[in-house]
């Protein structure tokens, strides 16, 4: 008999020019029993740690492989979220509690506690009770495909705007294991957006990103400057053109007034 439990959360914060914007969306932690410890002799912990490792990179490489599917870019390993995602999955192990705030902090504060300087973080936990013997790829699979078959669980997996991940696999008896996949963009990958005015009239510019709207007004001759962490649209008001921003990038406004990516051979004023 197996039985698993998936949960989602994310943990998000765009920085602005104007200031700073946060949010946090995460499940209930649900209530959760256990079977007894297995008396059987034990696997030793050097080979149950190596067995973990190879659950965890295997999880990377499906994760890849999910997103190439949805062509989207491979995540790199990062040292930090790994190093984050092993503590927690460690914790909830020894201890037994489960849940995003299961420790009583955040995704985004562990994943910075253990160095990580993020621009995002998302974050995705299950665990595992089988009374039968675990494999490699069980355990891989079970955790993977709980994800994928999970709408918000898949979604932080094909998130666009993430660029890195870390995997770690625990377990306190060989019964129940604890899976963490973190998934974060760092701060030095967060999205610079430069846009000078060079017409001669004020223009309102509109910008949306996470959700988020705002509008500013843009007098001839001023540059506007803004950093975000999520992919963002911008469109002067009363066009109908829209811009889709992804990375860092210069825009011009010409007289019309008219939006347009700015050329290597004309800088801004």
């Amino acid at each position: 008999m197996c039985r698993s439990i998936f949960q989602i959360c994310s943990i998000s914060i765009a920085l602005l020019h104007v200031g700073l914007f946060g949010s946090d969306s995460s499940a209930d932690t649900p209530e959760k029993t256990r079977t007894t410890p297995s008396v059987d002799a034990p696997i030793s912990n050097s080979d149950e740690m190596r067995r973990l490792k190879a659950v965890s990179s295997e999880i990377i490489a499906r994760t890849n492989d999910f997103r190439a599917k949805n062509d989207l870019e491979s995540l790199s390993e990062a040292p930090d979220l790994t190093k984050a995602a092993a503590k927690f999955a460690k914790y909830m192990a020894e201890t037994d509690r489960y849940g995003h705030n299961a420790d009583g902090s955040t995704p985004a504060a562990r994943a910075e506690a253990a160095g990580y300087d993020y621009c995002v973080v998302r974050e995705n936990i299950a665990y595992r009770t089988n009374t039968g013997e675990p494999t490699r790829a069980s355990l891989t699979e079970l955790f993977v495909k709980g994800w994928i078959d999970s709408p918000g669980h898949r979604e932080n997996m094909l998130a666009q705007y993430v660029t890195e991940t870390g995997v770690a696999v625990a377990t306190d008896d060989g019964d129940t294991f604890y899976a963490v996949q973190l998934f974060g963009r760092p701060e030095t990958r967060s999205i610079e957006i430069e846009i000078a005015n060079l017409s001669d009239q004020t223009v309102t510019l509109v910008t949306e990103s996470n959700g988020n709207r705002d509008e500013f007004a843009l007098q001839p001759r001023m540059t506007f400057k803004m950093r975000r962490c999520f992919p963002t649209t911008i469109e002067l008001a009363g066009s109908e053109k829209t811009v889709n921003v992804n990375e860092s990038e210069s825009y011009t406004i010409e007289n019309g007034p008219v939006l347009a990516k700015q050329t290597s051979d004309r800088p801004s004023e």
